[in-house]
């Protein structure tokens, strides 16, 4: 019976000391959701209309229904959902959790583990909800049918040939309201809320280097001519939005910064006298007094005085005498300058993080 005892005590042990390691093992890591709590809306404005808040998509977000009646929002520290009334419409919600430099380095062969914190609301019509965790090959799915309060986790070995890893909420459900609270993921088999980002900073932030032409792996020149974002930029193009115009696949342009100075949104401040006739970038959609837009170099209007009088005369023999100076015409001071009118400056690369 001891040695029974003993035998079931170093079990015991040997079963903790793994539960330990895993959960060493994952607060070593990053959470691999961007936005896991819904705190960045960049798309976000104030409707002039009904004087309220369009959040649109959240940063990092993919969000998709083309059914009438369909809503997303910030309420309550919640991204909220509410499906469309179009029974043949599915709605969509989705993040790429691989888009970051060497991925497969990363992921490839790993486990993933996933929590998303969600609500469905009481509704008369029947709820038809799926979240997913999957690389494309194998997936991790939960399925619900029923309102309540949920905290789905999901568990995920990378397949080898793995070509990208996202998770991704579904529904079919007609006027169901989703409240998603939050939604994070890492390696390892114990997902972790309080982990650092694996994007170490803001997607979209904008960045400008002195010292080299090259941007780092986890951002784009912005000192390039304006081209289409890949498909495995999805993060940034939530982002950007198109306010930059549209490739031909549908994806957010990037902004060519080439040559241009950068000055603060004036914000209805009057400090850009000029702020309403600002146009759009490249091909953007975006004009006037709003962050994005541009103007043409000029000039304040302005005169120069010019040092004459017209007193002096010409003696013109028998004739009466001539004035020096024919005031019924007009005159120019020499050009000066250059091409364009400019202050001391250091050509610098500005780039945008995607990663």
């Amino acid at each position: 019976m001891m040695e029974n005892k003993q035998i079931l005590i170093a079990q015991n042990d040997s079963s903790e000391q793994n539960g330990i390691n895993e959960l060493i093992y994952a607060l070593q890591q990053y959470n691999l959701v961007y936005n896991y709590n819904f705190l960045y809306f960049s798309n976000k404005f104030l409707d002039p209309q009904t004087q309220k808040i369009n959040y649109k998509h959240p940063d990092g977000w993919i969000y998709n229904d083309n059914g009438d009646g369909a809503q997303i929002s910030l309420d309550d520290e919640s991204c909220r959902i509410v499906t469309s009334y179009d029974k043949n419409s599915t709605m969509t919600f989705k993040q790429a959790l691989h888009e970051f430099p060497r991925w497969k380095s990363v992921l490839i062969g790993k486990t993933v583990t996933a929590k998303v914190h969600l609500s469905l609301l009481q509704n008369e019509l029947p709820v038809n909800l799926s979240v997913t965790l999957s690389d494309g090959i194998t997936r991790s799915s939960k399925y619900f049918q029923e309102a309540g309060d949920f905290i789905v986790e999901l568990y995920l070995d990378i397949n080898a040939t793995a070509e990208k890893l996202y998770i991704e909420i579904q529904s079919t459900s007609i006027s169901t309201v989703i409240k998603i609270t939050k939604v994070y993921a890492n390696l390892g088999t114990i997902a972790i809320e309080t982990l650092p980002c694996i994007v170490n900073g803001f997607i979209g932030e904008r960045k400008q280097y002195i010292s080299t032409e090259i941007p780092p792996a986890t951002e784009l020149s912005l000192c390039e001519e304006s081209v289409e974002l890949l498909d495995s930029y999805s993060r940034l193009n939530s982002v950007l939005n198109n306010k930059f115009g549209t490739g031909k696949n549908g994806n957010s342009l990037l902004p060519d910064m080439r040559g241009y100075f950068s000055r603060a949104w004036d914000n209805d401040s009057t400090t850009d006298p000029d702020a309403a006739n600002r146009t759009a970038l490249g091909k953007g959609n975006v004009s006037g007094d709003h962050v994005g837009t541009v103007e043409e170099d000029q000039y304040k209007q302005h005169d120069h005085q010019l040092k004459f009088n017209i007193n002096g005369q010409v003696i013109g023999g028998t004739s009466a005498p001539s004035t020096i100076i024919n005031i019924t015409s007009g005159s120019k001071t020499e050009k000066s300058g250059g091409a364009e009118t400019r202050g001391k400056n250091i050509s610098e690369l500005y780039t945008i993080k995607w990663s």
